[in-house]
């Protein structure tokens, strides 16, 4: 054994423990289909009359994940002596139910950001929140989401054309979440914008905001006659808006990202789920499920007990519709723009490493690529990007799942099984030698 696999077998934290199934597969397996019989009759009336076949297509996909009768990964030792193994059941990719999968989306999507999309630049974040009035129309209507995005990109370009004088190219990543203290419904929107931008000669005009009623207020009254314009509501109620005085209309922009650790952060509190595992606790006896978090003014409370169905009611409200997309790049980050960066010297001077390195492998580029020691030392090559779950793994739980826990040596997938006769014959030798996989029931094999 070398000294470096040593050093990993001294550290309990790099040994991979497939996971089990979690509090809220538990809930769902034990309560999701009076859910789906109450929806109609007890919440369609205020959830939204028309989500339910979405939410019970959601709602199945993560109830098979992590099962082992779905389909396995064979995942063994490469050393001959060692020769250990483990199954890994396959995962449901779900953003919105599945606590797993959304973590490793959330990280997947702040290192793309970091790595591939972000130029460095200096960045803001805004946060953008409407009031209780007008909260109920991103219910029931979802394309607001994105009229919504594309207003606030609008208002940040006119307001940077008009301080520089000229047109200006910038760039946002924004997010739209729906969820608020204890899975509330509160509709706001988490954007990352540049700076500043680019005049028509590639000069980068720096623009920074001080002050923001003036910015809240225009924004107030850009949303209002939005909704005017959609018929959502008449312009009685619109002006009647307007003579609030407490608008209840805000933007917050005090977060600047100037490193790489700060839009690490952004990027994955801007692609989070709306639920924690850790904020849960089930009791299964009663059919309640304790929720506890920071205190909230709202709720003048910091544990408040659900419900199960009340709870799924909750949780599954912040389900979108098929289709619909929760973030959208905009100006120089838009998928169009971005796919000219290369003919953007100005632009592709200051891009992430990732895109450079793609440039340079895929042929565009041969130039040598000057990078920040910063984003130097911590950027990661080509291979560790195909070996994405490995190191999204090892980001959460401070472990390698393609390291031996018993020799040190890689591990690799020898095979793929989804004959579900197979799989038991496998399951039912493994329960029989007491190495029975977590989370696993071994009556579900008879």
């Amino acid at each position: 054994m070398s000294t470096a696999q040593a050093a990993v077998l001294s550290d309990t934290h790099h040994v991979y423990t497939p996971r089990g199934r979690n509090a809220l597969q538990t809930i769902c397996e034990k309560h999701f289909q009076e859910f789906y019989n109450a929806y109609e009759e007890s919440y369609a009336d205020r959830y939204g009359k028309f989500r339910l076949d979405r939410i019970m297509e959601v709602g199945e996909h993560f109830l098979a994940c992590g099962d082992y009768m779905r389909g396995v990964a064979r995942i063994r030792c490469t050393n001959p002596d060692c020769g250990h193994d483990y199954l890994r059941p396959f995962s449901c990719k779900g953003f919105y139910l599945c606590p797993s999968c959304s973590q490793k989306r959330t990280l997947l999507f702040a290192e793309h950001l970091i790595e591939e999309v972000l130029l460095e630049l200096p960045h803001r974040q805004f946060v953008f929140t409407f009031p209780k009035a007008l909260r109920v129309f991103f219910r029931h209507d979802r394309r607001l989401f994105e009229d919504i995005s594309r207003l606030i990109f609008s208002m940040v370009q006119e307001f940077y054309q008009e301080v520089a004088g000229t047109p200006i190219q910038t760039g946002m990543v924004i997010a739209h979440q729906t969820f608020g203290d204890m899975m509330r419904f509160n509709p706001h929107y988490h954007a990352i914008i540049i700076e500043g931008g680019f005049n028509e000669s590639g000069t980068f005009v720096s623009i920074p905001f001080a002050g923001l009623q003036k910015m809240t207020e225009y924004f107030r009254r850009k949303v209002v006659w939005l909704f005017v314009e959609k018929e959502l509501i008449n312009e009685e109620f619109a002006r009647n808006l307007f003579s609030w005085k407490h608008s209840g209309f805000s933007i917050d922009n005090s977060v600047r990202m100037l490193d790489r650790k700060s839009r690490e952060n952004i990027g994955q509190y801007m692609a989070r789920p709306p639920l924690s595992l850790k904020k849960i606790t089930y009791e299964p006896f009663k059919g309640k499920v304790l929720f506890h978090t920071t205190y909230s003014d709202y709720f003048k409370e910091n544990l408040h007990m659900f419900n199960a169905l009340d709870f799924l009611a909750e949780l599954t409200q912040h389900i979108p519709p098929k289709g619909v997309q929760l973030i959208r790049r905009y100006g120089l980050y838009s998928s169009r723009i971005k796919g000219a960066w290369d003919d953007m010297p100005f632009v592709a001077e200051r891009a992430p490493s990732g895109w450079k390195e793609e440039q340079v492998e895929s042929g565009v580029s041969d130039a040598p690529i000057d990078f920040d020691p910063f984003f130097e030392h911590n950027s990661v090559d080509s291979q560790t990007y195909k070996r994405a779950w490995a190191r999204l793994l090892a980001k959460v739980y401070e472990l390698d799942p393609f390291v031996c826990p018993k020799c040190g040596s890689e591990m690799k997938v020898i095979a793929v099984i989804q004959e579900p006769e197979e799989i038991k014959r496998i399951l039912r030798h493994l329960v029989k030698i007491g190495r029975s996989p977590p989370g696993l029931d071994p009556a579900s094999l008879n």
